[in-house]
């Protein structure tokens, strides 16, 4: 009977270890698919977030790109406009007063190197001083080609007219200059010959005494 009854405890507990086996095994399994489960939801939400934040970014980036597009274009045709000379720019009467200027200048400074009554030295000095006037207007003239033309410079039509505006106060002071100089020259040249003339009869003054 004790081995009977011995028995049977060791089979109860044989059975009893087994089912908390079995248990704790399909609860560990269960645990795992719970965790499983979890993951696989997780997983698909962030790939939801994912394609989400995907779809922002292609926009974001179409957006960007299709401003930086604009702009560029936009800048194109602004610095393709700062490179044409528009017609208030061309029409500007300024413009006319410094080529009429020029000519002045040039005949003017023909006119002095051609003046009669120098000697070597001074009709050297007057050249050199018509070359460095004949240089300024050179430079500016070729300031108000560029200025003028298509392609040459990135201005708006504001900065060109200032800048023929400043081209036409120096070409106005060369023409001053050159005319002012002519006329000094003139003035010298008479009071040289009047010295001249006086030598001469004070000498004929005294040749007669």
């Amino acid at each position: 009977m004790a081995c009977i009854k011995l028995t049977c405890i060791f089979l109860l507990l044989g059975t009893t270890v087994r089912a908390q086996t079995f248990a704790e095994w399909f609860n560990q399994k269960s645990t795992q698919k719970k965790y499983l489960y979890q993951q696989i939801a997780a997983l698909q939400v962030y790939s939801s977030y994912l394609q989400k934040g995907y779809h922002i970014a292609r926009n974001v980036l179409g957006s960007i790109s299709g401003y930086i597009g604009n702009e560029y274009g936009l800048h194109s045709s602004y610095y393709a406009h700062l490179k044409t000379v528009n017609a208030p720019v061309k029409n500007n009467p300024q413009v006319n007063d410094i080529l009429r200027w020029q000519q002045d200048i040039l005949t003017l400074a023909n006119q002095l190197k051609g003046q009669k009554g120098l000697n070597g030295n001074e009709a050297v000095y007057v050249s050199k001083v018509c070359d460095a006037l004949l240089s300024d207007c050179d430079a500016r003239l070729n300031d108000l080609q560029i200025i003028l033309a298509d392609q040459k410079t990135e201005m708006s039509d504001e900065e060109r007219i200032r800048q023929i505006a400043r081209l036409h106060r120096a070409m106005q002071d060369n023409y001053r200059v050159s005319a002012g100089f002519q006329a000094q020259l003139q003035l010298y040249v008479r009071n040289k010959q009047q010295e001249i003339q006086d030598v001469t009869t004070l000498n004929r003054l005294y040749a007669n005494r």
